[in-house]
């Protein structure tokens, strides 16, 4: 209690958040860039889930390439989304 009282008399607003909310989680938009990224390769995506692409160089590569889709850039914008960030 005391900390939440130093907390009051500071001025400090505290914001209480659900246990899990999507909406004030960047990594989730981060994760839909990936995905979207993933869709526009949906022939190489399905060759490598289904096994039928044996070449581990190409799978390494299209992931490669699906996580660079998160910029530095990208992430700000996210973090200011979700109120991290003014």
């Amino acid at each position: 209690m005391r900390v939440l009282a130093d907390i009051w008399y500071s001025g400090i607003q505290l914001l209480y958040l659900p246990p899990y909310s999507p909406d004030f989680n960047p990594i989730e938009l981060a994760f839909s860039s990936i995905k979207a990224h993933l869709r526009t390769k949906n022939s190489e995506v399905t060759c490598v889930m289904t096994g039928k692409c044996e070449d581990a160089l190409a799978t390494r590569l299209l992931l490669h390439d699906a996580i660079f889709t998160v910029t530095p850039e990208k992430a700000y914008s996210w973090f200011q989304h979700c109120g991290y960030v003014r």
